[in-house]
Protein backbone atom coordinates (compact mmCIF):
# COMPACT_ATOMS: atom_id res chain seq x y z
CA UNK A 1 0.00 0.00 0.00
CA UNK A 2 3.34 2.29 0.50
CA UNK A 3 5.30 1.11 -1.84
CA UNK A 4 3.80 3.52 -4.62
CA UNK A 5 4.62 6.58 -2.53
CA UNK A 6 8.35 6.15 -2.48
CA UNK A 7 10.53 8.27 -4.53
CA UNK A 8 14.21 8.71 -4.57
CA UNK A 9 16.18 10.70 -1.99
CA UNK A 10 19.48 11.10 -3.28
CA UNK A 11 21.69 10.04 -5.88
CA UNK A 12 25.68 9.47 -5.48
CA UNK A 13 27.47 9.33 -8.37
CA UNK A 14 31.33 7.93 -8.81
CA UNK A 15 33.96 10.27 -10.32
CA UNK A 16 35.60 7.97 -12.44
CA UNK A 17 34.82 3.83 -13.21
CA UNK A 18 37.68 1.29 -13.40
CA UNK A 19 36.06 -1.32 -12.03
CA UNK A 20 31.98 -3.05 -11.13
CA UNK A 21 31.16 -3.14 -7.08
CA UNK A 22 30.45 -6.56 -5.65
CA UNK A 23 30.02 -5.96 -2.38
CA UNK A 24 27.01 -4.91 -0.04
CA UNK A 25 27.35 -1.54 1.96
CA UNK A 26 27.43 -1.60 5.47
CA UNK A 27 25.44 1.08 7.51
CA UNK A 28 25.87 2.26 10.50
CA UNK A 29 26.20 5.56 13.03
CA UNK A 30 24.10 7.57 9.65
CA UNK A 31 27.18 6.23 7.21
CA UNK A 32 27.01 3.81 4.13
CA UNK A 33 30.35 2.58 4.18
CA UNK A 34 31.38 1.02 0.19
CA UNK A 35 34.24 0.46 -1.59
CA UNK A 36 34.30 2.63 -4.59
CA UNK A 37 34.58 1.54 -8.63
CA UNK A 38 38.39 2.88 -7.83
CA UNK A 39 40.86 1.81 -5.44
CA UNK A 40 39.21 3.51 -2.92
CA UNK A 41 36.55 3.23 0.44
CA UNK A 42 34.61 5.68 1.30
CA UNK A 43 31.75 6.93 3.97
CA UNK A 44 28.28 8.62 2.79
CA UNK A 45 25.76 10.23 4.83
CA UNK A 46 23.08 8.25 4.51
CA UNK A 47 20.42 10.79 4.55
CA UNK A 48 21.59 13.00 2.33
CA UNK A 49 24.10 11.19 0.37
CA UNK A 50 26.96 13.60 0.64
CA UNK A 51 30.50 11.88 0.89
CA UNK A 52 32.21 12.56 4.38
CA UNK A 53 35.53 10.88 4.14
CA UNK A 54 37.63 8.53 1.71
CA UNK A 55 40.51 6.61 2.20
CA UNK A 56 42.70 4.63 -0.82
CA UNK A 57 44.71 1.78 -0.83
CA UNK A 58 46.53 -0.16 -2.88
CA UNK A 59 44.55 -3.51 -3.75
CA UNK A 60 41.15 -3.56 -4.64
CA UNK A 61 39.20 -2.89 -1.82
CA UNK A 62 36.12 -5.03 -0.04
CA UNK A 63 35.76 -6.89 -3.24
CA UNK A 64 32.85 -8.87 -1.48
CA UNK A 65 32.36 -7.15 1.45
CA UNK A 66 33.59 -5.31 4.71
CA UNK A 67 32.21 -5.54 8.61
CA UNK A 68 31.70 -2.61 10.69
CA UNK A 69 32.81 -3.18 14.72
CA UNK A 70 31.18 -0.81 17.02
CA UNK A 71 33.08 1.40 20.07
CA UNK A 72 34.02 -0.65 22.66
CA UNK A 73 35.72 0.75 25.23
CA UNK A 74 38.93 3.01 24.58
CA UNK A 75 38.43 1.40 20.78
CA UNK A 76 36.66 3.56 18.33
CA UNK A 77 34.11 2.48 16.05
CA UNK A 78 35.95 0.31 12.97
CA UNK A 79 35.56 -1.04 9.73
CA UNK A 80 37.66 -4.25 8.82
CA UNK A 81 38.08 -5.27 4.73
CA UNK A 82 40.37 -6.88 2.42
CA UNK A 83 42.67 -5.33 -0.44
CA UNK A 84 44.04 -8.15 -2.36
CA UNK A 85 47.13 -9.03 0.12
CA UNK A 86 46.07 -6.27 2.77
CA UNK A 87 44.13 -6.85 5.60
CA UNK A 88 42.91 -3.01 6.80
CA UNK A 89 41.19 -1.56 9.93
CA UNK A 90 39.88 2.04 9.23
CA UNK A 91 38.35 4.90 11.81
CA UNK A 92 34.59 4.70 11.06
CA UNK A 93 34.65 8.36 11.99
CA UNK A 94 37.12 9.30 9.55
CA UNK A 95 38.35 7.28 7.87
CA UNK A 96 41.81 7.07 9.30
CA UNK A 97 44.11 3.67 9.92
CA UNK A 98 44.04 2.46 13.13
CA UNK A 99 47.38 2.62 13.96
CA UNK A 100 47.26 -0.07 17.13
CA UNK A 101 46.19 -3.00 13.97
CA UNK A 102 48.95 -4.61 12.76
CA UNK A 103 51.64 -2.18 10.78
CA UNK A 104 50.03 1.71 10.75
CA UNK A 105 46.77 -0.05 10.13
CA UNK A 106 47.66 -2.63 7.83
CA UNK A 107 48.23 -6.49 7.95
CA UNK A 108 50.70 -7.74 4.98
CA UNK A 109 49.02 -11.48 3.76
CA UNK A 110 50.66 -13.85 2.34
CA UNK A 111 48.38 -14.52 -0.36
CA UNK A 112 45.05 -12.54 -1.81
CA UNK A 113 41.64 -12.40 0.02
CA UNK A 114 38.83 -11.27 -1.54
CA UNK A 115 35.67 -11.77 1.01
CA UNK A 116 34.56 -9.90 4.53
CA UNK A 117 35.81 -11.17 7.43
CA UNK A 118 33.87 -11.98 10.29
CA UNK A 119 33.86 -11.39 13.62
CA UNK A 120 33.58 -13.84 16.82
CA UNK A 121 34.66 -12.47 20.04
CA UNK A 122 38.12 -11.05 20.39
CA UNK A 123 39.09 -12.95 16.64
CA UNK A 124 38.92 -11.44 13.37
CA UNK A 125 38.64 -13.90 10.67
CA UNK A 126 39.43 -14.37 6.95
CA UNK A 127 40.50 -16.47 4.54
CA UNK A 128 42.91 -16.41 1.55
CA UNK A 129 44.02 -18.04 -1.79
CA UNK A 130 47.07 -19.94 0.19
CA UNK A 131 43.63 -21.31 0.32
CA UNK A 132 43.88 -20.97 4.73
CA UNK A 133 41.73 -20.05 6.85
CA UNK A 134 43.48 -17.25 9.07
CA UNK A 135 42.73 -16.40 12.48
CA UNK A 136 43.68 -12.76 13.84
CA UNK A 137 43.95 -10.70 17.07
CA UNK A 138 40.97 -8.25 16.59
CA UNK A 139 42.41 -4.88 18.18
CA UNK A 140 46.37 -5.41 17.32
CA UNK A 141 46.19 -7.84 13.95
CA UNK A 142 48.31 -10.21 15.62
CA UNK A 143 48.11 -13.77 13.55
CA UNK A 144 46.53 -16.38 16.28
CA UNK A 145 46.86 -19.73 13.82
CA UNK A 146 45.82 -20.66 10.47
CA UNK A 147 44.25 -23.72 9.17
CA UNK A 148 45.36 -24.75 5.24
CA UNK A 149 42.46 -25.96 3.20
CA UNK A 150 44.24 -27.66 1.22
CA UNK A 151 45.11 -31.74 1.07
CA UNK A 152 47.96 -33.27 -1.00
CA UNK A 153 48.57 -37.00 -2.58
CA UNK A 154 52.29 -37.69 -3.20
CA UNK A 155 52.15 -38.87 -6.89
CA UNK A 156 54.36 -41.80 -7.72
CA UNK A 157 55.31 -40.16 -11.33
CA UNK A 158 54.10 -36.89 -13.18
CA UNK A 159 51.41 -36.95 -16.20
CA UNK A 160 53.14 -35.77 -19.66
CA UNK A 161 56.30 -34.52 -17.95
CA UNK A 162 53.95 -32.14 -16.20
CA UNK A 163 53.56 -31.03 -12.32
CA UNK A 164 50.79 -31.82 -10.66
CA UNK A 165 48.55 -28.93 -9.63
CA UNK A 166 47.94 -27.74 -6.13
CA UNK A 167 46.14 -24.69 -7.24
CA UNK A 168 42.56 -23.87 -6.87
CA UNK A 169 40.20 -24.62 -3.94
CA UNK A 170 40.07 -20.75 -3.22
CA UNK A 171 37.45 -19.44 -0.45
CA UNK A 172 35.98 -16.65 -2.52
CA UNK A 173 32.28 -17.12 -2.13
CA UNK A 174 32.58 -16.18 1.59
CA UNK A 175 32.34 -17.05 5.19
CA UNK A 176 29.37 -17.12 7.20
CA UNK A 177 29.63 -17.59 11.54
CA UNK A 178 27.67 -19.06 14.22
CA UNK A 179 28.95 -16.27 17.10
CA UNK A 180 27.41 -18.38 19.71
CA UNK A 181 29.04 -21.71 19.24
CA UNK A 182 31.84 -19.83 17.53
CA UNK A 183 32.07 -21.76 14.45
CA UNK A 184 32.97 -20.69 10.74
CA UNK A 185 31.55 -22.13 7.43
CA UNK A 186 33.53 -21.68 4.64
CA UNK A 187 32.62 -21.82 0.95
CA UNK A 188 34.89 -23.13 -1.80
CA UNK A 189 35.89 -22.87 -5.42
CA UNK A 190 37.00 -24.73 -7.98
CA UNK A 191 40.70 -26.99 -7.74
CA UNK A 192 43.22 -25.90 -10.68
CA UNK A 193 43.22 -26.09 -13.42
CA UNK A 194 38.81 -26.46 -13.72
CA UNK A 195 38.48 -27.08 -16.93
CA UNK A 196 41.36 -29.49 -17.07
CA UNK A 197 41.76 -32.34 -14.37
CA UNK A 198 44.57 -34.05 -16.12
CA UNK A 199 47.02 -32.57 -13.59
CA UNK A 200 45.45 -32.91 -10.29
CA UNK A 201 44.78 -36.38 -9.99
CA UNK A 202 42.06 -37.92 -7.35
CA UNK A 203 39.01 -36.22 -5.70
CA UNK A 204 40.80 -32.81 -5.05
CA UNK A 205 39.60 -32.26 -1.34
CA UNK A 206 38.36 -29.23 0.22
CA UNK A 207 37.74 -27.70 -3.10
CA UNK A 208 34.32 -27.17 -4.04
CA UNK A 209 33.17 -27.62 -0.33
CA UNK A 210 31.32 -26.35 2.70
CA UNK A 211 33.71 -26.32 5.34
CA UNK A 212 33.05 -25.91 9.55
CA UNK A 213 35.84 -25.06 11.94
CA UNK A 214 35.56 -24.55 15.36
CA UNK A 215 37.47 -20.75 15.92
CA UNK A 216 37.80 -21.84 19.90
CA UNK A 217 39.30 -25.19 19.62
CA UNK A 218 41.18 -24.71 16.45
CA UNK A 219 39.70 -27.68 14.53
CA UNK A 220 37.67 -28.46 12.01
CA UNK A 221 34.47 -29.73 12.46
CA UNK A 222 33.45 -31.33 9.51
CA UNK A 223 33.36 -30.57 5.34
CA UNK A 224 31.02 -31.26 2.63
CA UNK A 225 32.36 -31.55 -0.47
CA UNK A 226 29.37 -31.15 -3.22
CA UNK A 227 31.87 -32.34 -6.20
CA UNK A 228 34.51 -34.15 -6.42
CA UNK A 229 37.24 -33.55 -9.30
CA UNK A 230 35.36 -30.70 -10.56
CA UNK A 231 35.94 -29.85 -14.33
CA UNK A 232 32.59 -27.96 -15.15
CA UNK A 233 33.15 -24.57 -12.83
CA UNK A 234 30.82 -26.39 -10.22
CA UNK A 235 32.18 -24.09 -7.28
CA UNK A 236 30.10 -22.46 -4.45
CA UNK A 237 30.14 -18.86 -5.32
CA UNK A 238 28.75 -17.75 -1.92
CA UNK A 239 28.52 -18.01 2.15
CA UNK A 240 26.00 -20.98 3.37
CA UNK A 241 23.18 -19.43 5.27
CA UNK A 242 23.53 -20.54 9.13
CA UNK A 243 19.74 -21.07 10.41
CA UNK A 244 18.59 -23.00 14.24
Amino acid sequence: NTVKNLDLAWTYKFDKIEADIQANPVVAENKIFIPTTTKEIIALNATNGTKIWSQNTKGVPARRGLIYLPKKGNYDSSIYFCAEKELINLNAKNGSFIKEFGSKGIVKLKKRCSIAPVIINDKLIIATFEPAVEIYSLYDGELIWKYYLKEKLVPKKRYGGKRYDYSGGNPWGGISADIKRGIVYITTGNAGYYFNGVNRPGNNKYSNSIIAIDIKNKKKLWDFQEVAHDIWNLDIPAPPIVTS
